[in-house]
This record gives structure tokens, C-alpha cells and sequence, in this order.
């Protein structure tokens, strides 16, 4: 992202009726999250092709393309802990997991869900619908999450460090000998058609 500070355009898109809550700054800040969690997605790619030794496979690269994210982040512990890594290593690879979840997360709403106005000036907030176990709706209660452009824009930062922080870790401790180049670029992310989904979705 190179700079600290973004140019500031607080106006709305007039064209879209009904979203004047939604300002530019809004707009680019969803679009960084997403560009961001992309890369975060790529990361986890070439660990996943390094722990399994198959850097040489080509064959191997396209099989990525139907993982979620969360299929990622679950099969890197899982071979973490068969490869019999340190506790600290495992625990901390954990903890890097978690924080890719959290990315994932907040990708996952911009991507998929409405977001209404927030109680706040300037925040917006997304309105979310989980059947899982139980009908929940999130977004009309006054103590959830809102966000300003400046915030997303703070997440995205983190979400940046995230894939740094990985990296370093991985060759810190000799995890990997080397990540390998990201693959060259494959056709648009396949979708689950039962789902629906695209492959960073949980």
C-alpha cells in the first residue's frame, strides 16, 4: 500500500440511489480488503505447495482452486502437527491462522452481505444472516461493529502484515526451505456450484 495516508473523497456515488451512506472512500476501501485477502489467499497457496513438496508439480497448482480458505488454514495445522513441528511452531502457526480467519471474515461480509448505515457519521455496518445451528440476523443491534473508511482501511493494513508476518515465520524457524513464486495466473476462481462460493469462503 506504500503510503499512509489515502486521498479522501467522503462523497457518495449519486448514480447509486438509495446508498448515499456509502461514500468513495467506502468503495475503496472494500476493494483494498479484497485485493488484500487475495494476496493473504496467495500466501497460503505457495505454504501449502512448499509443505507438500510440490513446487515441481504443476498438476498439483490447480487442485488449490477448490479449497475455501478455511480448507487451507485447516490443512496447514493439520500438516504442521504430522510433520511433527515444535509446540511453539504449531502454536504460533495457529495463531497466524487465526488472524488469516479474521481476514477471511471481513472479506467475506464485503463480498456477500448488504451494509446499511451505521448509528455513527461516516459508518457503515453489514448485515448478516447465519442459519448455522441457529436463525441469527446481525446488523439492526447498537452494540455491533461499524465501520468507518479509515477503519477499513486500518484492517486492510493488518491484513498486509498478516501475509508478511506468515512469510517470516515460515522461513524464521526453516519450516520451508523456500515459498516458491506464486503459480502463473489460472482462470477466474472456480466456483462450488452446490454453494455458490467462491474458493476464499468459508
Amino acid at each position: 500500500m506504500g503510503h499512509d495516508t489515502f486521498a479522501s473523497s467522503t462523497a457518495s456515488i449519486s448514480e447509486f440511489v438509495g446508498l448515499e451512506y456509502m461514500t468513495q472512500d467506502h468503495y475503496a476501501a472494500f476493494g483494498i480488503v479484497v485485493h488484500l485477502t487475495s494476496q493473504l489467499d496467495a500466501t497460503l497457496d505457495q505454504i501449502i505447495v512448499a509443505m507438500a513438496n510440490a513446487a515441481t508439480q504443476p498438476t498439483f497448482y490447480p487442485l488449490l482452486t477448490f479449497l475455501s480458505a478455511k480448507d487451507k488454514r485447516d490443512y496447514i495445522v493439520a500438516m504442521a502437527k504430522v510433520a511433527q513441528w515444535p509446540p511453539y511452531a504449531i502454536k504460533g502457526m495457529g495463531g497466524l491462522m487465526d488472524r488469516a480467519k479474521s481476514a477471511s471474515d471481513l472479506r467475506n461480509d464485503i463480498a456477500h452481505c448488504l451494509w446499511k448505515k451505521g448509528r455513527r457519521k461516516g459508518t457503515i455496518k453489514p448485515i448478516v444472516l447465519s442459519a448455522r445451528g441457529a436463525i441469527k440476523v446481525l446488523g439492526s443491534g447498537h452494540n455491533e461493529r461499524e465501520w468507518t473508511a479509515a477503519e477499513l482501511i486500518a484492517e486492510a493494513k493488518k491484513i498486509h502484515q498478516i501475509g508478511i508476518d506468515l512469510r517470516t515465520f515460515m522461513l524464521r524457524y526453516g519450516l520451508v526451505p523456500a515459498l516458491p513464486e506464486i503459480p502463473p495466473p489460472t482462470p477466474s476462481p472456480m466456483r462450488n456450484r452446490r454453494k455458490g462460493k467462491t474458493r476464499q469462503d468459508e
